[in-house]
């Protein structure tokens, strides 16, 4: 079985520093021999006069690497380069500055020619750093530009002209970087240098690596900061706010258990989502309603709950009572105190249309047709918006890990070691757009076998 020939995509645009980056593969004194694949050919460094006279043309520079201007598609070019010039041991292919890299990836999972000679080995992506804040305002929610596309997609992310920031404001553009990135390796660089043995050669995209490069907390965010169940008797009750900035918003209704579980938060989470009713100072609030308190921009707020049936209702709300200095009081003015209660880690902010990841950890084994029936659904429901996924599972009846990884819905499965005498938890991450993690994890805990 022939040996395949690992491939690296680089992306970045803006000034990020690629070309001065394909340039040091090009001519630097790295010891090894890589073919790159140029888009942007001209800028690398080429006579002109060479340039004009070919549609595919291979340069071999002084350091023993070789430089492709290739017309045609991606499977064609890398069938060409492997005629043209074999003495390589790695191909680098340079992405167009404005590109989404998914498509390119996709082919690389989903391509059975390719993969008989190739395997994609990494995705660099590079990062404007002195510029990072002017380009997320111009380009977050751009459909044109790929910008955080391409931080979406890639393996590391090297922050170039870090000498223009501060340590504090690096620190802040990771975290930035993290949120839409989780598994990324993030390096700080200087004019696009970094040791290639970092960042070439990883094989960061094979599925036995999956372990090492798995996030390893639950990063699931709601749009609720606390929940808590109490015991109501049917009536009405004030729902008093005595310290607040802003609106709040809320949703309450009645449930049969005594403290909340995963049917119920997701249950909150929907109506959470749905369109508000908004709720001025002293208007009846009542229950499975989206309720936006609006308090007329004074610090303090009272209404009036309007409770039908005796029994336990959970109410879940944007800040934590004891901020907001909450109380629910009966007529005689006593405060009704809440039987049990929980804290969330609360979305700072959510647009339907943002790149966002979700990262999940939980324990049970999943039913394997259950779960492929559950990875069926969500590829129709966000059809192209989930970019990449990738999870460390335990199936039912299997004693191995399966590990999974997929760019959109080309997924790819193996077997990892087998499971010691330790908890066996399932790790999932996934990166798109517009995802909604208290669902994901509904779904996912659905396919656990009981």
């Amino acid at each position: 079985m022939q040996e395949l020939i690992p491939v690296t995509l680089v992306v970045g645009f803006l000034g990020s520093g690629k070309t001065t980056f394909i340039n040091e593969i090009l001519n630097g004194d790295h010891g090894k021999k890589i073919a790159v694949i140029e888009n942007e050919f001209g800028e690398v460094g080429i006579d002109d006069e060479i340039l004009s006279g070919s549609n595919d043309l291979f340069v071999e520079m002084s350091n023993g690497c070789i430089c492709c201007s290739i017309k045609g598609d991606l499977v064609e070019s890398l069938n060409k380069l492997l005629v043209h010039a074999k003495n390589f041991e790695h191909i680098v292919i340079e992405a167009t500055g404005m590109a989404n890299p998914g498509p390119i990836i996709e082919t690389f999972f989903s391509s059975e020619e390719l993969s008989r000679s190739f395997v994609l080995d990494s995705v660099i992506g590079l990062v404007d750093s002195e510029h990072f804040e002017k380009n997320l305002e111009k380009f977050e929610n751009s459909e044109e530009i790929a910008f955080y596309d391409q931080i979406a997609f890639s393996e590391t992310i090297l922050l170039n002209k870090s000498d223009t920031r501060t340590s504090e404001e690096l620190t802040s553009i990771r975290e930035k970087v993290k949120v839409k990135n989780p598994n990324a390796q993030i390096i700080s660089t200087t004019h696009s240098k970094v040791d290639l043995s970092k960042v070439m050669g990883t094989r960061s995209f094979d599925l036995k690596a999956i372990e090492e490069t798995m996030p390893s907390a639950n990063a699931v965010e709601y749009p609720f900061s606390w929940a808590g169940v109490i015991e109501l008797k049917a009536g009405f009750y004030k729902f008093n706010i005595d310290h607040t900035h802003h609106n709040e918003r809320m949703v309450f209704f009645k449930i049969d258990e005594d403290d909340l579980n995963d049917k119920i938060i997701n249950y909150a989470n929907s109506l959470f989502f749905s369109p508000q009713r908004r709720a001025k100072r002293g208007a009846n609030v009542n229950v499975d309603e989206h309720i936006l308190l609006d308090f007329g921009g004074e610090h303090t707020g009272r209404n009036i709950l309007d409770i039908e049936f005796d029994g336990n209702y959970a109410f879940f709300i944007s800040d934590h009572p004891s901020h907001l200095q909450l109380k629910i009081l009966n007529r005689e003015e006593n405060e009704i105190e809440f039987k049990t209660d929980h804290s969330f880690k609360k979305v700072e902010h959510f647009h339907g249309n943002e790149i966002n990841s979700i990262s999940l950890e939980f324990s049970g084994a999943l039913n394997p047709q259950s779960f492929e029936m559950f990875l069926n659904v969500l590829y129709s429901q966000y059809r192209d918006e989930i970019y990449r996924s990738k999870g460390i599972l335990h199936f039912y009846g299997n004693d191995s890990r399966v590990l999974f990884q997929g760019v959109y819905s080309s997924l790819k499965f193996d077997h990892g070691r087998e499971w010691a005498d330790e908890q066996r938890i399932n790790k999932i991450v996934f990166i798109g757009k517009g995802l909604i993690g208290p669902s994901l994890e509904a779904g996912l805990k659905n396919c656990i076998v009981e």
